[in-house]
């Protein structure tokens, strides 16, 4: 059966990491992680002091498209959630974020699934 680049876009898959000793549940796009991604992230390690505003940002609108949901709340009673915004995504620690993605990139394991050459019969 034929498949569309929404339904490859809209898949999801989860993965768990721990910040401190508190474990954060996170839901993520694995179909929006491209090579125009990489690209971002690689202008991003790149920044200067006067490109460094809107290198954050370009992190937090990326960091916000590949999230679909995690268990970030807002308040102490855990009532409200965290949204995932990029101009909200600003208000976290640098440190907290740069988790977050590394645990969606670290799950999606790209080298473990580039061909590795020819396999025998």
């Amino acid at each position: 059966m034929p498949i569309t680049l929404s339904q490859i876009a809209s898949n999801t898959a989860s993965v768990s990491t721990l910040y401190g000793e508190d474990e954060i549940h996170i839901t993520y796009y694995p179909g929006r992680v491209t090579e125009k991604v990489f690209a971002e992230l690689q202008s991003f390690s790149a920044m200067t002091g006067e490109t460094i505003i809107e290198g954050f940002h370009t992190f937090n609108e990326m960091l916000a498209h590949l999230l679909k949901a995690w268990d970030v709340f807002e308040d102490d009673e855990q009532t409200i959630m965290f949204p995932i915004d990029a101009d909200r995504l600003a208000e976290l620690p640098i440190p907290f974020r740069m988790q977050v993605l590394n645990a969606v990139m670290s799950d999606i394991r790209p080298e473990q699934i580039a061909p590795t050459g020819p396999t025998q019969n």
